[in-house]
């Protein structure tokens, strides 16, 4: 059980993003705790050029995602707030349709490591409380 219940979430930015996270913190939602919590997100992803050949043709790019987290405890007005970053560089592919998979298998997977970096955040948040 989560010593944390949130009680409204709020998200700007990127809507995949901020729906992925929100999915992934359910069980904070459905908890009878007693500490009461309003989150506000916002996430940022950027998609950048690394490199090109000769012909001007993009041959690896960077993306890099960013959560910013603020959460309001609704008892006493304490705030927290923590930036969660993730970051990889990968080579272009020649089949448009590979990349495109590989832009959502890439993104897919930091939003996890992001999610389990908020959760990792709340658990220490849970031990303060």
């Amino acid at each position: 059980d989560s010593k944390i219940k949130i009680d409204t979430i709020n998200f700007t930015g990127d809507k995949n993003i901020g729906r992925e996270i929100i999915r992934g913190l359910e069980n904070f939602e459905k908890s009878d705790s007693k500490n009461i919590f309003d989150l506000n997100l916002n996430s940022l992803k950027q998609y950048s050029i690394v490199s090109k050949d000769k012909k001007g043709n993009a041959t690896s790019y960077k993306l890099i995602l960013t959560v910013d987290v603020y959460l309001t405890n609704k008892i006493n007005n304490k705030n927290y707030e923590k930036k969660f970053k993730k970051e990889t560089t990968f080579n272009s592919k020649n089949n448009k349709f590979e990349l495109d998979q590989l832009k959502i298998a890439l993104e897919e997977n930091m939003i996890s490591q992001i999610l389990q970096d908020i959760n990792i955040f709340l658990g220490i948040i849970e031990n303060d409380l």
